[in-house]
């Protein structure tokens, strides 16, 4: 029963160790080749920052993308920027509207509460109150800061 037991311990530990144990082996692509595939993997109208050798910073639409070449179009032209040449790509993905609320929400409940406790010895201050203005200011909060990350956008960083 024992041998058993080792057994199966010694093969549930190689199952879950040999996953992670393959994705530390070393990158073998050049860095054209890893552009190139993160190129190919762009879709059609997605928006992208691109830094290559021969055209500088590019902000733009993806019009078509390959392993090769990517086009995209930029305040009406169209550019076509080689992967040998790229030296990095970003690529926009979502906003910051959830860390917003979070900030904007935790900030609110912090100053209602901070509110509350400086009125509390104050003549009329009803303590029963408190909670659900804790929990109104804080959604209001939480909208406030939603819509404030929501203006900036989130570039996720693909090449290098």
């Amino acid at each position: 029963m024992r041998a058993l037991c080792f057994t199966v311990l010694v093969v549930g530990l190689v199952t879950v160790a040999s996953p992670p144990a393959w994705a530390q082996e070393p990158d073998t692509l050049s860095a054209a080749q890893r552009a190139g595939v993160a190129l190919a993997r762009l879709g059609g109208g997605q928006r992208v920052r691109i830094r290559a050798s021969r055209v500088g910073l590019v902000e733009g639409w993806v019009v078509s993308s390959s392993p090769n070449l990517v086009m995209l179009r930029t305040d009406g032209s169209r550019i076509e920027v080689p992967a040998p040449g790229v030296d990095s790509l970003w690529v926009r993905g979502g906003s910051h509207a959830g860390r917003g609320a979070l900030i904007g929400g935790a900030v609110a409940v912090a100053g209602i509460g901070l509110l509350a406790a400086a009125l509390s010895g104050a003549e009329g201050f009803s303590a029963a109150a408190v909670p659900g203005a804790v929990v109104v200011g804080g959604a209001g909060g939480a909208l406030v800061g939603a819509l404030i990350g929501a203006a900036f956008p989130r570039w996720q960083l693909r090449v290098p």
